[in-house]
This record gives structure tokens, sequence and C-alpha cells, in this order.
């Protein structure tokens, strides 16, 4: 999103713009774009009738305070990190109830594949069609993506503003650029030093947006700072609770960066590294483009890249790529998490451009295969053979990642089917007023927040350790992170209720409310 000016909606003596700036274009551009939001609208509502529909950790305490906001009751000093955005949808879809939850997984589904349209565009922008297809697969088979998104987290959603907000900004529209960068910022940290730097870009460079950029810097902090100290007294509880990882952090290692670096490596699959690597070495070699470099044969560069706008822009994703995870980096040795989703744009950028690098190899291979005819169209014969062999190279690298993608959406199948399964342990325990009345209900560490849900409490009503009178509501203990093992279903002299699913619960209510038996 940087405000490189490489390609804006002044077009350069001797330039050809990536996008011609005449009203037909900018309409037929809108309208794409609108009609793809339609479409990834209905699709995600759709896939509510797939098995693996439920939210997760995180968005399990998201649906929590939206609901607390509505009641003017927010309480944020349990749980995950505050994020403002999936709040702001939250709390709307309170008011409907036990609506909501299927309601924001349209919206993360929605921004996932909005993520894989934002892919396609800026790889077809810069490196032409085969270049956004191999984009949005590489992108769709990337380590946690769609499972991500299927359980509702918002990574999907982030990185569709972040491209977009990229491809906005290279057809010359800055003030969709900034409100999308700006939307982003309401989802992760990482963002705002590139939105800062955007914003003020914007505010020298559009006079007419002055009052647009500085409005949103300064409602940026409001809304990450306000709620908190709302909820919790904490200004800075979100930063504090970044900073309390799992013990399988890259946090914990020796070099946290490096090992922030390995699990990179193993996110990233080999044909987006070797597509990167391609559009890094012909980008460096195509932004010199038009000097003696060309002249002294580099037609076939030319062939490939089209033109330096393109070359220098592909050089900016690797850079914007490269500074947000050196970013993540430093954070992961300050001691925040560095999980894999804190990832999700780099690696997005990554499967862009590497996208493009094969995009422009199949643009040489075409013009090759129809004689050499360098700064000529390569015609479709040429162009389908090109295509042909770089999408056979691809699909040969591809069978890992796509089998780690159905074993997430085994696993996704199953922890839908654990949710689905919670209001019928509720109501073996004797139903929620009398799970309340019988004392503090507890759950195991990563189904406090849908416990809380279903139960119309604030995360912090459920506590994690068994401690008497109460309810447990105890998940799989496969399920359970090692830093907080499922307890014992007799611990602190509990005793088993019932049995559903793969709940158990156990109780040891107060004299006067016992849990049904």
């Amino acid at each position: 999103m940087g405000g490189s000016g490489l390609i804006t909606s002044r077009p350069r003596p001797g330039g050809s713009p990536l996008l011609s700036r005449t009203g037909v274009a900018r309409r037929c551009e809108g309208g794409g774009l609108g009609a793809a939001v339609v479409v990834c609208l209905v699709v995600a509502a759709l896939s509510l009738l797939l098995p693996a529909t439920t939210p997760t950790y995180d968005p399990w305490a998201w649906l929590v305070w939206g609901r607390e906001v509505a009641v003017l009751d927010l309480d944020t000093r349990f749980g995950p990190s505050w994020k403002p955005l999936p709040v702001l949808f939250t709390t709307p879809f309170s008011l409907f109830g036990e609506a909501a939850p299927e309601l924001w997984l349209v919206v993360a589904r929605t921004g996932a594949l909005l993520g894989l349209v934002a892919a396609f565009r800026l790889a077809r922008r810069l490196g032409g069609p085969l270049a956004g297809s191999l984009a949005v697969v590489m992108l769709a088979v990337s380590g946690g993506y769609l499972r991500g998104s299927a359980l509702g987290y918002s990574e999907g959603l982030l990185v569709a503003l972040v491209l977009l907000a990229i491809e906005r900004h290279f057809v010359g529209r800055r003030g969709q650029a900034l409100a999308l960068g700006f939307a982003a910022g309401l989802l992760r940290p990482e963002t705002w030093p590139f939105l800062g730097l955007y914003a003020l870009f914007v505010f020298v460079r559009e006079p007419p947006l002055r009052t647009l950029a500085g409005g949103l810097m300064a409602l940026l902090p409001v809304l990450w700072v306000g709620p908190e100290l709302w909820g919790s007294g904490e200004p800075l509880r979100a930063a504090t609770r970044a900073q309390d990882p799992t013990l399988f952090s890259p946090a914990f290692a020796e070099r946290p960066a490096l090992a922030l670096l390995a699990k990179a490596d193993r996110v990233v699959s080999w044909p987006v590294k070797g597509g990167l690597l391609l559009a890094a070495s012909l980008g460096v070699l195509g932004a010199g483009m038009g000097g003696r470099r060309a002249r002294a044969g580099g037609e076939w560069l030319r062939a490939s890249v089209g033109d330096r706008r393109r070359a220098r822009g592909t050089l900016a994703l690797v850079a914007g790529g490269a500074a947000w995870f050196a970013l993540v980096a430093l954070m992961t040795e300050l001691g925040y998490a560095g999980n894999s989703r804190y990832m999700a744009v780099p690696v997005a950028v990554a499967c862009v451009v590497g996208g493009i690098g094969f995009g422009w190899l199949g643009r040489a291979f075409a013009a090759v295969l129809d004689g050499g005819r360098a700064g000529s169209r390569p015609g479709w014969p040429a162009t389908l053979g090109a295509s042909a062999l770089i999408a056979t190279v691809c699909a040969s690298l591809l069978p890992g990642p796509v089998a780690v993608l159905i074993e997430d959406f085994g696993e996704a199948r199953a922890e839908a089917a654990l949710h689905a399964d919670l209001p019928a342990a509720i109501a073996r325990a004797g139903g929620r007023t009398r799970v309340l009345a019988c004392g503090k209900p507890v759950a195991t560490a990563l189904q406090v927040p849908v416990v809380a849900w279903h139960l119309g409490v604030a995360t912090g009503r459920v506590d994690i350790v068994p401690r008497p009178p109460g309810v447990l509501f105890r998940g799989p203990p496969e399920l359970q992170p090692p830093d907080a093992p499922a307890p014992a279903l007799t611990a602190g002299g509990f005793r088993p209720v019932a049995q559903v699913g793969r709940w158990s619960v156990s109780a040891a209510c107060s004299p006067g409310a016992p849990a049904r038996s």
C-alpha cells in the first residue's frame, strides 16, 4: 500500500498505465469488483450447509463481546486480544440471537473468498491471466488459509482488504485504498506502519483526501484502545495478551526470528517459492527496461514482463511482503506469539508474486513457441501450450499442500461436531438456569468462549480450574494446549453427570442447586 507512485491515475508520458483511466474502464472495474463481492457472499452463505460450520476460539470470543457491547456491558479481561473490526460486525449480529455465529461465519468466509479474488486481480494485472489463476491456487492451498476462514478467523478478510487496497492504489483509487487499509488496520497491528506511511502519502499527494486521511488515522487508536479501557480498564491489554504465547510458540525458541522463518518455510509451498524467485529475478531485470540493457537483446524480457512499470510494481510487492514478515519477526523476538496466522499477509503476497513469476515465464514460453515474435501478442496455441506446461509443473508440486488442506477440513468438521453437541450437553446438565445456579461454570481452555456464548455469560464467568460449586464442561483432552490440559472429571470433588458426544460433564453444586444427574 505504500505510496510509491508506480501506478497512478495520471499516466506518464511514454508509459502505458496498467488500466486505462477512461470513465468506461472505471465503471467496469468497479462493477466487476462489486459482482465478485456478491458472488463471494452467496457462496459463503451456501457454505453454511456444509458439515464444517462452526466458529473457533477467537471468533466465539468476538461474538460474546459483540453481545456485551450491544447491552453496554463489555468485559474484555479474559479471552484473546481485542480486534475492533470483528466486533463491529458481531455487535449488530447479536440482535439475531443464535443466528449470530452463522452470520459471522458468512463474513469471515466471504472475506477468504474475496481474498482469492483479490489475489487473482492483482496477479493478473501484473502478470496476466495465468499468473492470476496460479496465484489463486497457491493461496487456496497455503497453510491454514481456507481452514482458518472456515472456522471464522479473520485472516482471510485481512488478506482481501490488504490485496484490494494495493490494487486500488495501482489503479489510482487512493481514497478506496486508504479506506481498505484502514479496515485492515482494525484487524492486525502489523498493518499500522504501512497504513501510516500510506496515509501520509495520500495527505501530501491528494489534498481533497486530507480530511479522510486525518480522520481515519485519528479513529484508529480510539477503536483499539477505547473498548479495552472500557472493558478491562487496561488500554494495552491486547498487547499484553499477545505476549502470552503457547508453549510451542517461536517466541520460546533460542532465536525466535529464525524459528518464525522456519515456520514460514513450511507454510509456503515449493511452487510459491519457485515463482517468487522467478518474479524477483525477472523483475530486477525488467525494472531497467528502456535503457541499454533492453536495447542489447532484451526483447525476450519485454515479451515476458511486459513493461518496467509491472516489473517495478512486482518488486514493490516483494519489498512490502518482506517488510511485513520482518516486522512479525521483530515482534516475535520481543515476546509476541508469532502464530502462523500473523504471516497471512506476507504468505498471500508471496502467492501473488509466485503466480506472477510463473505467468511471466509462461508468456516467455509462448513467445518462443510463436517463433520469437517479441513485441507481438502470442497466438492462442502458443499461449495455451505455455500455460499447460507451467500449470503441469505446479500441479506436480501441489499434492502435499492439498493433502494438508484435506486434513484441515477433517479437523474443522470434528470441531463443528463438538460445538454442535454443546447445547445438548448443557441441557443434560439441567439447562442454563440450573447450571448457573449450581455455581461457576468451568470449561477446558479452548472451549471457554463457546461455553460462555451458549450460557449467555462473559468469558470471565467461565473458569478453567474446577472449584466447587460449579459445572465442568470438558472437551476432548487431545484438543487442549499443553500448557492448559483438560482437568480430570473428578477434579475438585466434581462427579460425572453426563456424556454427550465428545463432551463430558461433571458437577459439584452448592446445596439446594444440584445439577441434573
